[in-house]
C-alpha cells in the first residue's frame, strides 16, 4: 500500500432504529452497509456506542463504524473508538449527507467546518479537530416549503433509487481505491473520472 495518508477508520453517519431506515439523513449508514455487504462483513456492537466491523489483517486493519448514539452525539462514539485504537483524526474518513448537493452528487473535503451538520459538529467537538477527510453525499435539493430538519428525516422516494445506487457505487469504488492506493491517489483518480 502506498499513499501519504492511510485511512484506518471509515465512519458512516445516521440515526439508529427502524424509524430512520432509508431516510436521507442516514445515507452515511447506507453507504457503509453497502461497502460491508460487498466485502461480506457483519457489524457487531461495540461498547453500546457503535456498530463496528473491519477488514484486513492485524498489521493493517481498516475499521468501519456506525455510531448508534444518534446523529448529534456521533462524536462521542467516534472519539472513544479512535482513542481506544490510537487512530488520529487524519486517519478517519467520514461519509455523511448534505442537502446542498443534488442527490447522486458528492464532494470530498480533507478538513474544515461542519457546515451546520450536527454529526460532523459532534465529531469535530469530540476529536478537538476538524482535520479529517470526508465525503459529502448529496441528498438535495432542499424543497422550498419543507423545513430542513423534516426533509433530512424523510425517506427516499422510489424515483430516487437510481441516483442512490449511483452514489453507493461511487462511494464503494472510492473506498476500494483508498484501501489499495491511499487517500491522495484515490481522490485524484476520482477527480479525473468526473
Amino acid at each position: 500500500m502506498s499513499g501519504q495518508i492511510m485511512i484506518k477508520l471509515f465512519i458512516g453517519l445516521g440515526n439508529p432504529g427502524q424509524k430512520y431506515e432509508n431516510t436521507r439523513h442516514n445515507l452515511g449508514f447506507i453507504i457503509l452497509d453497502k461497502i460491508a455487504a460487498l466485502k461480506n462483513l457483519k457489524f457487531k456492537m461495540w461498547d453500546d456506542m457503535a456498530d463496528i466491523s473491519f477488514c484486513g489483517e492485524t498489521d493493517f486493519r481498516v475499521w468501519f463504524l456506525k455510531p448508534v448514539t444518534f446523529m448529534n452525539l456521533s462524536g462521542v462514539a467516534v472519539s472513544s473508538f479512535a482513542k481506544y485504537y490510537k487512530i488520529k483524526p487524519e486517519e478517519i474518513f467520514v461519509f455523511y449527507d448534505d442537502f446542498l448537493i443534488p442527490l447522486g452528487g458528492y464532494r470530498i473535503r480533507m478538513s474544515g467546518s461542519s457546515g451546520g451538520h450536527n454529526g460532523i459538529s459532534s465529531i469535530i467537538e469530540n476529536l478537538h479537530s476538524d482535520n479529517f477527510p470526508r465525503m459529502k453525499l448529496g441528498i438535495g435539493p432542499l424543497p422550498k416549503f419543507i423545513p430542513a430538519a423534516d426533509f433530512v428525516l424523510s425517506k427516499f422516494a422510489r424515483e430516487d433509487k437510481d441516483r442512490v445506487n449511483l452514489i453507493k457505487k461511487t462511494a464503494a469504488s472510492l473506498f476500494d481505491e483508498i484501501y489499495i492506493s491511499g487517500l491522495d491517489k484515490a481522490v485524484s483518480k476520482l477527480a479525473n473520472i468526473k
